[in-house]
């Protein structure tokens, strides 16, 4: 087929079009066939598609060189072979691992990270330490925004107790960004033991404090949540009631809350973090978009939580130079549902990918705080699997990817759950020498026998695609705790030997 432009011209113009359609383009003829699959950066464009990657525009490497590292990158995960690991001392306070960074607190008022290494990214390690002149009761971090928010609380319990939200930066210097350098907020409903989950997504800075031990005592007891933009200081979103588990950022003004109503019934809301100066005292008052509704449980809801790294809004720090990372426009969120059924403890984790969500927010946009059962969102795009994630180390979920630490062959292993639609299609084993095969998840997941009883209904009908892989651990006779994932490693955490390791791609 003769053309009368220069291929050249052609594959810069096709450069332009999304993928699907840029698949499509190879199959009209030989000629754009030929174009497309000897344009480096045309098949890097689809490479990264299919991996469910981002092209990370301030590299400095050749895109032939991105596009043989993005090879060999999904080639390790493949075989889920690991390049380096290493060992890092578990401290007694608290923690966060975010942006392949893991932090602690040492001492009440000091933190100590690590930036875990990935050779294939050229991320080496690197540790260091950072004193405060305050004690850290709960934080959490931001790489690409250099950006540490440190909560300290302060007075007396109860009723004068503040929350202080300090803003800092990883060197621990008050954050140039940042119009003032702390929030505080100060509530009648602070308790000795609350607990805090934080979330920063761009420029907003989210905190739901809760007290789980109140809320299973009494289902009315509030869990306020609060979202500021960190920048400018200000109040967008308060919400004082009863109900509200958790929270997941979906996009930088759509927040993902599970919610617990008084009849035990669980659901997922859809919030929109826009300016709401003044407390919203019920769920009703919420400045919800809809409402999900989750199978009704036969027993007792006793937690619900979701989970889902990294924030929609997060990219590799300016001057790491890493060629890609883990693409924003799909991810998972994981959510956890613990419940008693006939006096027994059961659990389950949902997995549902932010398509999924948007495509209710869209189905939503003129039908004001739609409730939608089931049935209507739930069977195909959602997989409810029975498992029992940590409770304590919870970034189990990163990306499109999800991981448990499970007993194995009178040891431990680590199970690796992969959602992303295209890697479910290809990598399955089809040779016997595949030194660590994926297996398709079944085509449904559905209740079977009396192990699985938990819902109300046997109909309960899950379809997502994924697969699964396990990776049997060396020296597995000895306790670990929990596995912890993020975008280039795994994370076994051993309390009975104070430490954790990382395995690196």
């Amino acid at each position: 087929m003769e053309f009368p432009l220069p291929d050249e011209l052609i594959g810069s113009i096709v450069d332009h079009l999304d993928v699907p359609s840029l698949l499509r383009f190879m199959q009209v003829c030989k000629l754009f066939y030929s174009i497309i699959s000897e344009s480096a950066q045309l098949i890097y464009k689809i490479e990264l598609f299919v991996s469910h990657m981002e092209d990370n525009e301030h590299s400095s490497m050749e895109t032939v060189n991105r596009l043989n590292v993005l090879r060999e990158y999904n080639r390790k995960w493949n075989d889920l072979e690991w390049t380096s690991s290493g060992s890092i001392p578990m401290t007694d306070g608290c923690w966060e691992l975010s942006g392949g960074i893991l932090a602690q607190v040492i001492h009440g008022n000091a933190l100590s990270l690590v930036q875990l290494p990935c050779k294939l990214k050229d991320i080496p390690e690197r540790r260091w330490s950072v004193p405060f002149d305050f004690r850290i009761h709960d934080f959490t971090l931001d790489n690409s925004q250099d950006l540490v928010v440190l909560l300290e609380l302060v007075g007396t319990f109860p009723p004068n107790v503040s929350c202080k939200i300090h803003l800092r930066t990883l060197s621990g210097e008050q954050h140039p960004r940042a119009a003032e350098t702390q929030i505080t907020y100060t509530s009648s409903s602070l308790h000795a033991t609350v607990s805090f989950m934080i979330q920063i997504c761009g420029n907003r800075v989210a905190v739901l404090f809760y007290d789980r031990l109140f809320f299973e005592l009494d289902r009315r007891s509030t869990n306020p949540f609060l979202v500021w933009n960190w920048r400018t200081g200000q109040q967008e979103l308060y919400v004082h009631t009863a109900g509200i588990t958790s929270y997941a950022f979906m996009t930088e003004d759509l927040i993902l809350a599970t919610i617990i109503r008084s009849d035990s019934e669980p659901a997922l809301q859809i919030l929109r973090a826009s300016a709401h100066v003044d407390p919203i005292r019920s769920l009703e008052e919420t400045p919800c978009i809809c409402e999900l509704q989750l199978p009704k449980v036969q027993g007792e809801v006793e937690w619900l939580l979701v989970r889902s790294e990294p924030t929609p809004t997060w990219k590799p720090p300016t001057g790491s130079g890493v060629p890609f990372y883990a693409s924003r426009k799909d991810y998972i969120f994981s959510v956890f549902i613990r419940a008693v059924v006939d006096d027994m403890e059961r659990n389950i984790v949902l997995f549902l990918p932010l398509s999924t969500l948007l495509l209710e927010v869209e189905r939503s946009h003129d039908v004001p705080r739609r409730n939608v059962p089931w049935d209507a969102w739930g069977p195909d795009g959602t997989r409810i699997i029975s498992m029992q994630p940590s409770e304590t180390w919870i970034c189990y979920t990163y990306g499109m990817k999800f991981v448990q630490h499970v007993p194995w062959n009178n040891g431990y292993a680590v199970q690796v759950y992969d959602f992303n639609p295209y890697a479910a299609r290809k990598h399955i084993k089809t040779a016997v020498d595949s030194p660590m095969p994926w297996k398709h998840l079944a085509e449904e997941s559905k209740p079977a026998g009396r192990r699985e009883v938990f819902y109300s209904s046997e109909q309960v009908v899950t379809r997502l695609p994924g697969r699964v892989a396990t990776i049997a651990l060396a020296h597995s006779n000895n306790s670990r705790d929990a596995a912890m994932i993020g975008e280039d490693h795994i994370v076994i955490v051993q309390s009975n030997s104070a430490t954790y390791t990382y395995m690196a791609m």
